[in-house]
């Protein structure tokens, strides 16, 4: 017997060891790098994650873990709340919606806001991949409402929508619109909206960021300033990105990129400037645009006409929503600060109010001994004619109203479930008298 023949080869051993090596480095440079297949196996394999994380979600996405009790109007001092009816747009049990609720949380009206409803086929979103697959893999935030009853909703970065009455579509705007709707005196709105990324223009691309980098990602970038006549149509629009980039905000934009890749401006509302605020300012008029920069903590104020920055104010607050013009021409913010800046605090959001003329800034509520409020996200403030404010708490599913002295004169809050708070994303209180219509039913 030739015992050779039962001996390996140890030179046979040692290249197919070294080949797999190799192989092995080679792949794992091939892939680092970016090469074909491993970046269409890594896009599949993302895709396929999103999709089952999707198709498989139990509740609305955003939704928090409740904290406060009861179920509707909890609070009511009928001699010191702000008469009315009160709209909210959000997540309810019953689905994504506005509800019209009177003083004692009685439900008078709905208007389900049903994406797939209003779009069988939403060519306007890309990528594709964001379209929802699901009722849970949207919201619906801004919202005006309108004396007869109809509505016109944002369903959130997806498109906006007017309903009437009875939840009929009139009309779309087939844009990635989101956040907030304000009406005009014209009849038209302004609105947010993203662009779509194979239209973003070659020279707003910040080094180190591609088209192709952020349709893996989240898929948005620039966002536009729409206005939108009232028959749906846009007429004109506005680039933020130009805008501040124009404006030479270079700091802003690093620290804004440092923090996400895609989105770095993030805007969530557009106030129009009222003559009390114009009457403040150099150089800004009536009809500009007040808007909300939550990336760069800023509020600025946009030319009506050729888009570019007049004004701004960065800070103090952090990550803000809803700024308000006051009567007398102050800005009122919905300061959300994130819980990175509260030290040893239990997180907290305020109000805040600032003089554009001297820059200086005062907390409205709450003060020291009053009850704190958070949202982390979303939230919005309304002031009311008496001197009281409806504040809304969103990501904890509750509305409530202040008084002068910071005492709640009203409060609702909506739980989903056991677990988790309605998403209550946006509010505000009407007088009894607003609506013309005599009879809500509907078929």
């Amino acid at each position: 017997m030739n015992s050779k023949k039962n001996k390996p080869d140890i030179s046979l051993l040692v290249f197919k060891g070294t080949l797999i090596v190799v192989v092995f480095l080679l792949g794992g440079f091939l892939a680092n790098s970016g090469f074909a297949p491993f970046k269409l196996i890594e896009k599949g394999l993302k895709d396929t994650e999103k999709l089952a994380e999707e198709t498989t979600r139990q509740r609305p996405m955003l939704l928090d873990k409740g904290i406060y009790k009861g179920d509707g109007v909890t609070i009511h001092k009928q001699d010191q709340a702000y008469q009315g009816l009160t709209v909210m747009q959000g997540w309810f049990p019953e689905g994504p919606q506005a509800r019209l609720v009177d003083m004692d949380g009685n439900v008078i009206h709905t208007w389900m806001i049903d994406f797939f409803g209003i779009w069988d086929k939403p060519e306007h979103i890309y990528p594709k991949r964001n379209i929802p697959k699901t009722p849970f893999n949207y919201h619906t935030m801004g919202l005006a409402v309108l004396r007869d009853g109809s509505i016109v909703a944002n369903v959130q970065n997806q498109g906006a929508v007017k309903l009437d009455k009875c939840g009929k579509v009139i009309w779309t705007v087939d844009r990635m619109t989101h956040h907030s709707v304000t009406p005009t005196e014209d009849g038209g709105f302004w609105m947010p909206g993203n662009q779509d990324l194979r239209k973003v223009p070659d020279d707003l691309w910040f080094l180190g960021l591609t088209r192709e980098k952020l349709m893996e990602s989240m898929g948005r970038y620039e966002n536009m300033l729409l206005y939108v006549d009232a028959n749906g149509e846009i007429k004109k629009e506005f680039s933020v990105l130009q805008a501040v980039a124009d404006a030479n905000f270079e700091h802003q934009i690093y620290d804004a990129l440092q923090i996400r890749k895609g989105d770095p401006t993030h805007i969530n509302d557009i106030e129009i400037v009222t003559q009390a605020l114009a009457a403040k300012l150099d150089n800004i008029n009536a009809g500009d645009l007040l808007v909300s920069i939550r990336q760069f903590h800023m509020v600025a104020i946009f030319d009506q006409d050729s888009g570019k920055i007049k004004w701004h104010q960065a800070g103090p607050w952090v990550r803000q929503h809803d700024p308000d013009i006051t009567e007398d021409g102050d800005i009122s913010v919905f300061n959300n600060r994130n819980y990175h800046v509260n030290l040893n605090e239990i997180p907290g959001s305020n109000i805040t109010e600032l003089d554009p003329v001297t820059r200086q800034a005062r907390i409205v509520y709450p003060q020291a001994g009053q009850k704190r409020f958070y949202s982390d996200i979303m939230g919005s403030h309304q002031a009311l004619p008496n001197g009281n404010m409806l504040i809304i708490e969103s990501r904890r599913g509750r509305v409530f109203e202040i008084d002068s002295e910071g005492d709640i004169v009203w409060e609702y809050v909506k739980m989903y479930d056991k677990e988790y708070a309605s998403l209550i994303e946006w509010a505000e209180r009407y007088d009894s008298d607003y609506f013309s219509v005599n009879d809500w039913t509907c078929n």
